[in-house]
């Protein structure tokens, strides 16, 4: 997903967002296993400086500079990594586009070529799929632009989605699947189910009682979302390891639910397909309770502003450095907003070679993140998260706790920990590009929460898995993911790192 992607005075902002952070699930789901890493890490031997990096400009980093042969490996000038763009995601479904990276990386001539990923980056995505997604993007991004500390980015598209996922609110979502035998009251009730199975359950009809009309259930957690978007961002790099950034996104939303739609459902006793029309779905039952606001969607226009340390080396597929962020999103009415709300997001994300001289192609990266989110929120905008790098989805999916359906937890706070184990296996030359191979073992886990009290240390959601991942002309990494949760076995093929 590129976008989906009460009034306070300043004390009792800083109070409630910085102090009563829980710092103890940070320290210990994230900052410590970093801490431990640089324990253990050697510093990396660099090649001495050239003539070019004397005159290396003052807000890039040291630490920035390429190997010897990664510098000679590194294409001069204008290149495409245009591809084919499939994907497999169990709530959009498979689909295929293509994804054009159009990449200008300057020339050798530049002191700066050696230490920057590229100086423009232009994307062109259009991608559908059999479960009627969509999605089409340009986006645009400049580091360090026209030679100065500045970068700019920019992302316009539209995305749609037939299938969004909604189990509630906070601790609601965090409810084990259940379900009634055949979808039948007189049925045995499942719980702590598997997703293959409690979708299989809601295929059947039905049966409300006597007198009563028998309705599908299949769409019950489900409803239509379509976003048309622009966002713009402006970092600076200062004393080459600071990055101080704002921006603004517009958005208009719009939000479609299944009820009283006719569809197809098995009857319990034939299994033949019979017309039934769709039950009331969880998101209006919730809206109509008043548990949730936005059920028609609206336009979200955010002011955007943040503060990261930023020390990787090569950031598109880093091997050591830290980014240590903290940002905070406010939608505002007079800005054009239908919705005021305040999302603060902080997280730490550490890359490290443990044994860089015996073993220098595996790298141990991690990341932990924590988010609240305040005030008038529509229920579709609790899953939005946004960090210096870019937007991605809430808790499940192949951005944060993969083996669980993509957004299956949300909440006004949530927090997740990943690891994974990156081994470098392997190289090609072909087509005059080159590719790289990694094994890639990982672990994730994750929760949610009402309030910011009710952090503890229990009740987390786990999955695991293995993936690998090829890095095309060191700047676009293709991934594939199979991961394992109590609920499901979710297989990924995407663009990017996770993290």
């Amino acid at each position: 997903m590129k976008r989906r992607k009460g009034k306070s005075k300043f004390y009792p902002f800083l109070k409630n967002t910085v102090i009563s952070y829980r710092w103890a699930f940070v320290f210990t789901f994230g900052l410590f296993p970093c801490f431990f890493s640089v324990l253990l890490s050697q510093p990396v031997n660099k090649s001495p400086k050239s003539e070019k990096d004397l005159n290396l400009p003052p807000w890039i980093g040291e630490f920035k500079k390429l190997d010897d042969e990664e510098y000679e490996q590194k294409k001069e000038g204008w290149y495409v990594t245009g591809l084919p763009l499939f994907g497999s995601d169990p709530v959009s479904g498979s689909g295929a586009g293509v994804l054009a990276n159009i990449f200008f990386n300057g020339n050798k001539t530049s002191p700066s070529f050696g230490y920057v990923p590229y100086e423009h980056l232009i994307s062109v995505g259009i991608y559908q799929t059999n479960r009627s997604a969509k999605s089409y993007y340009v986006s645009w991004d400049a580091p360090f632009f026209l030679d100065s500390p500045f970068r700019l980015k920019s992302y316009v598209g539209f995305d749609a989605n037939q299938h969004n996922q909604y189990f509630g609110v906070g601790k609601e979502s965090l409810s084990p699947l259940s379900y009634l035998e055949r979808n039948q009251r007189e049925g045995r009730t499942v719980r702590n189910a598997e997703y293959g199975d409690f979708e299989n359950a809601n295929q059947y009809v039905s049966n409300r009682g006597i007198g009563r009309e028998a309705v599908s259930t299949q769409r019950n957690h489900e409803y239509i979302f379509e976003t048309t978007y622009a966002q713009f961002s402006l970092d600076k790099t200062v004393q080459k390891v600071f990055r101080i950034w704002g921006g603004t996104e517009l958005s208009k939303n719009i939000v479609r639910r299944y009820d009283g739609k006719w569809t197809e459902a098995k009857d319990p006793i034939t299994s033949i397909n019979v017309p039934v029309v769709e039950d009331t779905t969880l998101v209006t039952k919730d809206a109509n309770a008043g548990k949730i606001i936005g059920e028609r969607g609206g336009n979200i226009n955010y002011l955007r502003a943040g503060i990261a340390y930023d020390t990787r080396d090569f950031e598109p597929d880093p091997d050591r450095g830290w980014l240590i962020e903290y940002n905070i999103n406010r939608a505002e009415k007079t800005i054009g907003s239908d919705f005021s709300y305040l999302r603060h997001f902080f997280q730490v994300k550490n890359f490290y070679q443990p044994f860089p001289k015996l073993f220098e192609e595996l790298v141990i990266a991690q990341r932990v993140a924590l988010t609240k989110v305040e005030g008038n929120v529509p229920f579709f905008e609790y899953r939005y998260l946004y960090s210096i790098d870019g937007p991605f989805g809430g808790v499940g999916g192949q951005n944060t706790l993969r083996g669980y359906r993509t957004e299956r937890f949300v909440g006004p706070v949530m927090g997740f920990y990943n690891i994974e184990f990156r081994w470098r296996f392997g190289s090609v030359e072909a087509f005059d590009s080159l590719f790289q191979f990694s094994l890639v073992p990982f672990y994730d886990i994750a929760n949610v929460w009402d309030k910011m009290k009710e952090i503890k240390s229990t009740d987390y959601k786990h999955s695991r898995g293995l993936g690998l991942r090829i890095v095309w002309d060191q700047a676009t990494v293709i991934l594939l993911d199979y991961s394992r949760s109590r609920e499901d076995s979710l297989f990924y093929l995407d663009i990017g790192h996770t993290f």
